[in-house]
């Protein structure tokens, strides 16, 4: 059910990014949460008003005295336009924090989260060319060894690096972790959204 974000012309007032665990925010910046505070759920939408380092990590402000420390959230990072993209449309994948962001130009317009490549099977870093999609299609792979994969019905693939794409998932809702061998998962809504930009 997870569904990324459309972002205005104008931009948005503050950072934005998702929750990615349900998380009961701390009052003050490294604190325990407090008994009797509410949740967070996971996939839920914040701005981040500040940030504050403590004992090396990154904690935002995501309401009045609700504090997260950074691995519990992703931030939608927007990046400069390199100057070897050669299109209109382009999509920069922040393989830390796990975000998919769509540009026209140089104005960001769509944001998500994402599932990238394990350690064992990483989604290779560098500049590519979506140069097939298919709106449904097969992918299977690591034959005769115990992490084989078959998979039908694979909806709005886009190959940009050999056989590592990015396309919807059905099979998984972990989005904002590393899940893949070493596509670019989205949820089919997002990956529609995509395909069809």
């Amino acid at each position: 059910r997870f569904a990324g974000i459309l972002i205005p012309e104008a931009g948005l007032p503050y950072d934005v990014g998702w929750i990615l665990v349900n998380v009961v925010p701390s009052r003050t910046p490294g604190a325990e949460p407090s008994d009797g505070d509410l949740a967070l759920l996971r996939y839920t939408v914040v701005s981040f008003y500040a940030s504050v380092d403590v004992d090396g990590w990154t904690w935002y402000q995501v309401g009045f005295d609700q504090w997260v420390e950074q691995r519990l959230v992703a931030r939608v990072d927007p990046v400069d336009r390199p100057s070897e993209v050669d299109t209109e449309k382009w999509v920069s994948v922040d393989l830390y924090e796990q975000v998919a962001i769509a540009y026209e130009q140089d104005r960001p317009v769509f944001a998500t989260l994402v599932s990238s490549g394990l350690e064992d099977w990483p989604t290779n870093e560098g500049l590519f060319h979506v140069y097939v999609r298919y709106p449904r299609t097969v992918m299977s792979g690591a034959y005769g060894q115990p992490d084989f994969y078959y998979l039908e019905e694979v909806p709005w693939t886009m190959y940009f690096d050999g056989d590592i794409g990015l396309h919807g998932t059905y099979w998984h809702d972990g989005f904002g972790y590393r899940h893949s061998h070493g596509c670019v998962n989205l949820s089919i809504t997002d990956s529609a959204w995509l395909y069809q930009w």
